[in-house]
C-alpha cells in the first residue's frame, strides 16, 4: 500500500473511532504494527495527527496512546440544497463545525440562482479567517447524480437544472470535488457525525419536494449499478397512486411551491389540533411508515432516519410513522428499528457532503 493511500485510510479510521491507538489501526487496516507506528509518527510530525492521552486502565502490556486528527490542518465545505433552501457548512480537519449557512431560495428557483449561491459561499469559505486551507468541497444534490463525472443529471423543481457539470460550473478541480445524491448525503452525515455513528446498517427516508431513500449496509453506502438506489418515489400505494404523488410535502399542500405559506399553515393547523390537517398528516405518515417497513425487511437496519419538513412536527409526525412501521411489520419476524428524525437537523446533508469530501479526497501531496 502506498503511503498516500495508507495515510488517507488512517485518517478515516481515526475520524470514525471514539478512541483508537496505533495498535488498533494496525489491526483494522491489516498492516504491521511497526508500519502503522512509523506512518503515525510521520503524520504527527507534519501536524496531521496528534496524541490525546493514554488509557487509564490496562491489565497487561503497555497502555495504548490514543490518537486524534488536528483540526487546524485544513477544512472542508459541504452543501445540500433542494427547491426551498441551500445549506452550507464549513468543518475543520477533525470534522468540527466552523460555520453554518442557510440561504432561502426564491419561490421558483432556477439553475443560475443556485449556482450563484454556491460560487459565492465557496469563495467566502476559501477566504475564511479561521479555517484554512480549503482542502475539498462536497455537495449533496437533489435527484440523479453521476458521481465520477461530477454531473447532476436532473431535478425538476429547479428550472433548467439538467446535466449540470458542477466541476465546470463552480471552477473546481474534480479531484477535490465530490457530489452525492442529497438523501445519501444526509445518511452519510448520520453515519460519520450522528449519535449512531458506530452503526453499520442505517436507512434514511427524505421527504421534501420529492421522496427518496438511502441505505448504508455493512458500513457501505449503496448507490446501485446506475446510481439510482433509493429512488422510491414511484413505489405504488393504494388506488393506483404512487408514493411521491400522495405523500410528499408538495402533495400535502396541493402542489403549491414549498416557499409559499401553505406549508406553514399546514404545520400550524396540525399543532392546533385541526382534524382535517391531522387526517392529512396521518395519511402521509402511514405511507412513509409503510415505505420504511419495506426497507427494514430488506436491510434490517438499526435505525431509520426521517429527514425533511415533516420532522418539524416532531412527535405528532414521528409517532404516526412509528405506529405505521409497527403495523406493517406485524407478523413478519422483524422488531421495529429506531425511527428517528435526522439528528443533525437541516444541515445533515451539508455535513454529510463535507464528511464525504473529507473521507474521499487524499491529503495534499507533500503536506
Amino acid at each position: 500500500m502506498d503511503p498516500s493511500t495508507l495515510e488517507r485510510l488512517i485518517v478515516k479510521e481515526i475520524r470514525k473511532a471514539r478512541e483508537i491507538s496505533r495498535r488498533d489501526l494496525a489491526d483494522r487496516l491489516g498492516i504491521a504494527k511497526s508500519t502503522a507506528g512509523r506512518r503515525i509518527d510521520a503524520m504527527i510530525e507534519r501536524g496531521i495527527v496528534r496524541e490525546t492521552g493514554i488509557e487509564e486502565f490496562k491489565r497487561v502490556g503497555r497502555p495504548r496512546r490514543f490518537l486524534d486528527t488536528r483540526g487546524s490542518y485544513g477544512c472542508y465545505a459541504g452543501f445540500d440544497f433542494d427547491a426551498r433552501h441551500l445549506h452550507a457548512v464549513l468543518i475543520d480537519f477533525s470534522q468540527q463545525v466552523v460555520e453554518r449557512r442557510m440561504v432561502r431560495l426564491s419561490s421558483q428557483p432556477d439553475r443560475d440562482e443556485v449556482l450563484a449561491h454556491l460560487r459565492q459561499i465557496i469563495s467566502e469559505f476559501r477566504a475564511h479567517p479561521v479555517a484554512s486551507p480549503l482542502l475539498a468541497v462536497g455537495i449533496g444534490v437533489p435527484g440523479h447524480v453521476r458521481r465520477e463525472s461530477r454531473l447532476s443529471v436532473y431535478y425538476p423543481f429547479i428550472t433548467g437544472w439538467r446535466n449540470v457539470d458542477l466541476a465546470v460550473e463552480l471552477e473546481i478541480d474534480p479531484s477535490v470535488l465530490h457530489i452525492e445524491n442529497n438523501t445519501r448525503a444526509i445518511l452519510l452525515g448520520e453515519y460519520w457525525l450522528g449519535p449512531l455513528a458506530t452503526a453499520s446498517n442505517l436507512v434514511c427516508i427524505n421527504v421534501r419536494t420529492g421522496i427518496a431513500a438511502a441505505v448504508i449496509a455493512n458500513g457501505s453506502l449503496i448507490a446501485g449499478e446506475h446510481e439510482m438506489a433509493g429512488e422510491i418515489r414511484g413505489w405504488p400505494v393504494s388506488n393506483d397512486d404512487w408514493l411521491e404523488k400522495v405523500a410528499s410535502v408538495r402533495a400535502v399542500i396541493d402542489g403549491e411551491p414549498l416557499g409559499s405559506d401553505r406549508w406553514s399553515e399546514f404545520v400550524n393547523a396540525c399543532r392546533e389540533g385541526d382534524e382535517t390537517a391531522l387526517g392529512t398528516l396521518s395519511s402521509a405518515a402511514s405511507h412513509h411508515g409503510a415505505a420504511a417497513a419495506r426497507l427494514v425487511q430488506v436491510i434490517d437496519p438499526l435505525a431509520v432516519f426521517l429527514a425533511g419538513p415533516f420532522t418539524e412536527l416532531e412527535g405528532l409526525y414521528l409517532d404516526r410513522v412509528r405506529a405505521a412501521v409497527v403495523a406493517a411489520l406485524e407478523g413478519h419476524y422483524f422488531n421495529p428499528p429506531h425511527i428517528l428524525a435526522a439528528s443533525l437537523g437541516d444541515c445533515a446533508g451539508a455535513l454529510g457532503a463535507a464528511a464525504l469530501a473529507a473521507a474521499e479526497v487524499p491529503l495534499p501531496a507533500g503536506a
